[in-house]
């Protein structure tokens, strides 16, 4: 193959319809599977580890998840976006640029670790606070490992995304998670320590890298570089980096903020609610992240006046799922954890009751992929400065008012001033339907009702 020559497309005569539910299927299941697999390894996790070691791997993970939205330009979205997506030129100049992104990461994790440590005797930082912790820097500096590591993932992860190609992908994904899990509770049953989850994260990322170059089809990387590919890759990153930039500080801000406001024990005990609340919320997000934006794109460049009906058309199973789910979660929340829990973790069942309330705005995701597939990453972060003010005003005030109760309410809050937002913009490019929306109400009194049922049954 030439370097100019384009690898074949995956189901290329299909029809979009077709190629998005297999891609969905695959997705799902896959997915679906990874969190049962997370979320049974995490039961035995919590009877093997201590509250304040899920606390300080928060914080950890937290700082290195922003280190990563800080320099996202977009690699992903843009070559599912770019009509370049396909040409191997373009995939190798990603590739560097991925890497070189990858390098850095790993570089400010270093320098993170250091601040800490040095913050830490000049009373820079509360001593009661996760980032007090003499653990943490350690554990930034570790975590930060996955950075080089996973810049050099292959460009075919992208490249099967873009073709809605999710067999082989999701097939690879979810071997890797099991063998990931093996691997950290085979550890955590001889010498159970916060370094388990550590080097559970490096140890995952160092075999997805491994993995997507030797199992996934499509074009091979090598060290490339092209000025023209490089200024698409700019062009569309620059808003993007501000998108993510934004983004980050908005999903992970509460946790950002609590390390400083809670100590390593509480701040455990939240990120054990988030988890639950957050286990839906990162399946529907795996799906639209991975399935909605090739086929959103699909139509805004082919069938623009279709694109409202599709969205709607794409949300509808994840309004009634989410809707219904929060509304069950809001009731039952104390009781799943005591049922899954032992007493150290009894008041993560209150916070997971208030945290229930993200749910209603996880299925508005489908708007910030649409908003990408129309090539507007500009009011992608418009939107996410909305919500970052949200987020940094309310927690604060929270904490302020009310203390730990306080702070995880204005989480919850946070959640309905971006359905507001989201809903208004919607409106403003013509894409909204009231008929649509107003399906929440009833879906949301029917989880209530459906949780009052179980509750009743446990009690």
């Amino acid at each position: 193959m030439t370097e100019s020559a384009l690898p074949p497309v995956p189901a290329a005569r299909e029809g979009l319809k077709q190629r998005l539910f297999r891609a969905a299927r695959w997705t799902l299941v896959g997915y679906v599977c990874t969190q049962v697999l997370r979320f049974a390894s995490n039961l035995v996790l919590t009877r093997l580890l201590a509250p304040e070691m899920f606390g300080v791997m928060a914080v950890g993970q937290v700082i290195i998840m922003g280190l990563r939205m800080f320099s996202d330009v977009g690699l992903g979205a843009g070559t599912i976006q770019s009509r370049r997506g396909d040409d191997p030129v373009y995939l190798n100049v990603v590739w560097v640029v991925q890497i070189a992104r990858g390098a850095i990461i790993t570089l400010c994790g270093l320098a993170f670790a250091v601040g800490l440590i040095l913050a830490v005797p000049a009373g820079l930082l509360p001593v009661h606070s996760v980032y007090a912790d003499p653990i943490v820097p350690k554990l930034v500096a570790l975590l930060s490992q996955a950075g080089i590591i996973s810049g050099f993932d292959s460009t075919k992860i992208s490249w099967a995304r873009r073709h809605l190609a999710f067999a082989t992908l999701t097939k690879m994904e979810l071997g890797c998670q099991v063998v990931t899990t093996v691997f950290m509770l085979t550890w955590a049953s001889i010498a159970p320590s916060v370094w388990v989850l550590g080097l559970g994260w490096i140890f995952s990322a160092s075999l997805l890298m491994m993995a997507s170059h030797l199992v996934l089809p499509g074009p091979a990387n090598r060290f490339q570089w092209d000025r023209s590919a490089f200024q698409e890759i700019f062009n569309f990153g620059k808003w993007t980096f501000v998108s993510s930039a934004l983004s980050f500080l908005q999903t992970s801000g509460d946790r950002l903020l609590m390390g400083a406001f809670l100590t390593a024990t509480t701040m455990g005990l939240y990120s054990i609610a988030f988890e639950l609340s957050n286990a839906l919320q990162a399946v529907v997000g795996r799906l639209v992240g991975y399935t909605v934006l090739p086929a959103l794109s699909e139509i805004a460049r082919e069938r623009p006046d279709k694109l409202k009906q599709t969205m709607y058309r794409v949300r509808l199973p994840l309004d009634v799922v989410c809707v219904v789910a929060a509304g069950m979660f809001a009731v039952l929340g104390p009781t799943i954890v005591a049922v899954l829990y032992d007493k150290r973790y009894t008041d993560a069942g209150w916070m997971l009751s208030l945290l229930a309330t993200t749910l209603l705005m996880t299925r508005l995701d489908v708007f910030d992929q649409c908003l990408l597939a129309i090539g507007r990453p500009k009011l992608l972060s418009v939107l996410n400065a909305v919500r970052l003010v949200a987020l940094y005003v309310l927690v604060p005030t929270g904490y302020w008012l009310y203390g730990v109760r306080g702070t995880v309410s204005a989480v919850a809050a946070c959640a309905l001033v971006n359905t507001v937002a989201v809903l208004v913009l919607q409106h403003r490019l013509r894409l909204f339907d009231l008929k649509r929306e107003l399906l929440a109400i009833p879906l949301y009194a029917s989880g209530v009702l459906v949780g009052a049922g179980v509750r009743w049954i446990f009690t």
